[in-house]
């Protein structure tokens, strides 16, 4: 058998003797409030209470009594959500949803982006999390200090601070059927550039984009010349399309920082006014229109006349490209000073990426409610409501299929008669003779330029956006969703 060394067990028992004398000394002892003012000191929970803004009856929107319980830590959380569906049927009807996402992830912010905008992360996006700092519950209390009378009205699930990429969708399509389909809440959408562009078009042969003019030939016969839409569409012009071709336009603007904010909305609508399209520069190559004369062109006491003209916007061989390469207002015509007031109509579930940098909140009242440290136009409405405090940063919008000018042209069509009708054009004798022999005139009418106050109205609807709304998969492996 081993020896128990006597020293060994001496010192054993003079730790003992030490420890309960140490524990003897530092037993809790009671602290007075004053003592207790003057310890600091952190806790894993933290309560707190504001106070109602009036009586606390809700006569207003903050009229609350606020409980709220925190957590004073930081939360990681990586997460992906088949469906997200809150606030279905009941007062919204079969089907109806407050919020309602599919195929939604929520990760760290990228730290890169590829050529094409797409979101990179250099750990993988499955690897990096969101981060949550200080999350708390908060109650809001009606009538806070009568006990028979003391109700809830809502609560929220918030944080204070959040730094995370939420998306919905799985792919950047013209027709998804996932992603974000309904939508109550409050968001402001930061100041996000706009890169368009403008299909090719013709315009001025139909009835609603009719043209008036002034004529002079050989400054002595004054008439009013007229686009002939019937007959333009029943023929072409030697094979060719009638009309004066609009080429394709490059829209760029701004849109400011623009709060959308509602119920079980469904599309984003945004408004920008004032935006410059670019000179449109006209040559012969644009094209011709047929034109009728109120009262006919005649030589030699009414033996030839022309009640009829083939009108080119251009001096022969001009070219858009000429044109606009080197500005010739006697060859050419131009359009300048036109500006669009331009509506955006976006479903949300175009929209996939969204860059979360600061504070959020997830609530559910049976009342209108302003919760405390909320946007001063964030009103929580009835019913589940999301919400993000700062701006959100979209990138760029950058559409990948062009705008239709359908809806402009005729504006158009009235803005050049318009001019037209305040600036005569003159018509010297070798084009006078063509009018009347039936050859086709070519006119470079110059410069047209719209009134400041003209505005043509111009929609983008549902354009699909580039890679900056590409989604990218929170999953390991080759899986879209997981």
């Amino acid at each position: 058998m081993n020896k128990i060394n006597k020293s060994k067990v001496a010192l054993g028992i003079l730790s003992v003797v030490m420890s309960t004398s140490v524990l003897a000394t530092t037993e809790m002892h009671e602290l007075t409030d004053a003592e207790l003012s003057e310890q600091t000191g952190q806790a894993l929970l933290s309560l707190g209470y504001t106070n109602p803004s009036a009586t606390g009856e809700g006569k207003n929107t903050s009229d609350y009594g606020f409980y709220k319980l925190g957590l004073e830590a930081k939360v990681e959380l990586n997460a992906n959500i088949k469906n997200l569906q809150l606030g279905c049927g009941g007062t919204n009807g079969a089907g109806a949803c407050d919020i309602d996402m599919s195929n939604v992830s929520l990760s760290g912010l990228p730290d890169g982006r590829l050529a094409d905008g797409t979101a990179t992360w250099s750990k993988d996006r499955p690897s990096t999390s969101a981060e949550i700092t200080n999350p708390f519950l908060e109650f809001a209390i009606k009538n806070p200090n009568s006990a028979s009378t003391r109700e809830v009205t809502g609560f929220r699930l918030s944080a204070e601070k959040i730094m995370g990429y939420l998306s919905a969708g799985t792919d950047n399509i013209a027709n998804p059927t996932d992603g974000i389909k309904s939508f109550s809440g409050f968001i402001k959408v930061a100041k996000t550039p706009v890169n368009a562009f403008t299909k090719e078009a013709f315009f001025g042969t139909t009835e609603d984009q009719r043209i008036f003019a002034k004529i002079t030939a050989l400054g002595l016969f004054p008439t009013t010349v007229f686009t002939d839409a019937s007959s333009m569409q029943s023929s072409t012009n030697g094979g060719s399309p009638w009309g004066i071709k609009v080429p394709s336009q490059k829209v760029q603007f701004d849109f400011p920082e623009t709060i959308v904010s509602g119920n079980r909305m469904s599309q984003l609508n945004l408004v920008v006014q004032d935006v410059p399209i670019p000179t449109i520069s006209i040559g012969a190559d644009n094209g011709a229109i047929k034109m009728l004369l109120d009262e006919p062109i005649s030589l030699l006491f009414g033996a030839i006349y022309a009640d009829k003209a083939t009108f080119y916007m251009g001096e022969k061989d001009t070219t858009s490209a000429g044109c606009a390469a080197n500005r010739n207002t006697k060859n050419c015509s131009y359009i300048d000073n036109l500006k669009a007031n331009v509506t955006v109509k976006q479903n949300f579930n175009l929209i996939h990426n969204l860059p979360i940098t600061s504070g959020g909140y997830l609530s559910l009242q049976s009342e209108k409610i302003k919760w405390p440290g909320s946007d001063a136009a964030d009103v929580a409405q009835p019913g589940f409501w999301l919400s993000f405090k700062d701006p959100l940063d979209f990138g760029a919008l950058n559409p990948t299929s062009g705008i239709g000018m359908d809806d402009v042209l005729p504006q158009i069509a009235t803005f050049i008669t318009n001019y037209l009708s305040q600036n005569n054009i003159d018509l010297d004798l070798a084009k006078t003779f063509d009018a009347i022999t039936g050859a086709p005139i070519y006119k470079g009418i110059g410069a047209i330029t719209l009134a400041d106050n003209a505005r043509a109205v111009m929609t983008l609807s549902n354009l699909l956006l580039d890679s900056n709304q590409k989604p990218v998969s929170n999953c390991y492996g080759g899986l879209k969703f997981c």
